[in-house]
Parts: structure tokens; C-alpha cells; sequence
């Protein structure tokens, strides 16, 4: 599978190594420029490429992690994105209307949302290692990582990626009501 990486910050090059390893071809692209990631990506290897916005958004899966003040820019300049599996990563868990930048108090990921309609944005939290232990033995566990959106299809892909990655996917939509 193709995963693009828009943007980059500990998360998305994390999940971008992962990828690799996972025998994912990951394609690296940094709006602000890749000049700085030369030598991070040969570390991942063969399976990761830096590339142009235009080529990372041409995969499966897309990964964005962009500075919330460079969101319509960025995102102005991507091609069609219709039916493209966007996972969002750079949102505060809680609701931090008063640290917003946007008189609306729109969240950064309803604010990715507006901007790729056609889009199926699917938002992830950071991951939680296990910490089970059963009569003094440690189980053997998956690190859970978060994800909530609207599009079944779309939150399908990401557990199934997630998995591959060796991620156990919760889709937080079962607990919200």
C-alpha cells in the first residue's frame, strides 16, 4: 500500500518508519521543504521516498500533519482529493476553544474537513502502551491508538493500516453517546 506523509512531526515520521518496515512503499513530502529529512529517510530505507506535495497525495493513505496556520494554503494547493482517506493527526484531544487561532472555534481537524469535503478525514490519537500484567507476567499487547470519523469505509482502511504497523485501532465512535 502507498502512504503519504504531508507535513512532518514526531508522530508522522514515527507512523512513516513504521510504515516502511511494514513493507509499505511511504512517500515523504514537507510543504515547508524535505532538504532536512535526507538523512532521516535513507535510516527507514528503500521503502521511503521524499517526494513533491502532488506525489504524496496521490497515495492510498494520506497522513497530514500541518501547521494549523498553513491548513488553507496546504491544502489549496493539493490536487482533487475525492474519496481519499485522510488521517489527521495534529488536534489537541480535548477541546481547547480558548487556545484556538480561529474566532470560530473550529477544531484543526472540522477545519481539514471543511477544506476536503470530498474527502473522508479520519482523525487519530496518539497511541497508549499496554500495561496489563496477569499473575506478575506481562500479555503481550498491541498499543492501542485512538481514531474516530464519519466514513465506515475510511475508518476500515485505517484499523487494517494501523494493524500492519502492529497497532491495535479503537474507534473511539463506540463511546461516544
Amino acid at each position: 500500500m502507498k502512504i503519504g506523509i504531508i507535513g512532518t512531526g514526531f508522530i508522522t515520521l514515527d507512523l512513516a518508519h513504521r510504515a516502511a518496515e511494514s513493507g509499505h512503499e511511504v512517500l515523504i513530502s514537507n510543504p515547508r521543504g524535505t532538504s532536512t529529512l535526507k538523512e532521516i529517510a535513507q535510516k527507514m530505507g528503500n521503502n521511503v521516498k521524499l517526494v513533491t506535495t502532488q506525489e504524496a497525495a496521490g497515495a492510498e493513505i494520506i497522513i497530514l500533519f500541518i501547521p494549523r496556520e498553513d491548513l488553507e494554503v496546504s491544502i489549496d494547493n493539493l490536487p482533487d482529493m475525492t474519496g481519499k482517506t485522510i488521517l489527521h493527526t495534529n488536534n489537541p484531544i480535548f477541546n481547547l476553544k480558548s487556545f484556538l487561532s480561529t474566532a470560530s472555534g473550529q477544531s484543526s481537524c472540522d477545519l481539514v474537513t471543511s477544506l476536503l469535503p470530498a474527502a473522508h478525514v479520519v482523525k487519530i490519537f496518539n497511541a497508549i502502551e499496554p500495561t496489563s500484567s496477569q499473575n506478575n507476567k506481562k500479555i503481550e499487547e498491541r498499543p492501542k491508538i485512538f481514531y474516530a470519523g464519519e466514513n465506515r469505509k475510511a475508518k476500515n482502511n485505517v484499523k487494517v493500516f494501523l494493524e500492519t504497523l502492529n497497532f491495535s485501532g479503537v474507534d473511539l465512535a463506540g463511546y461516544m453517546n
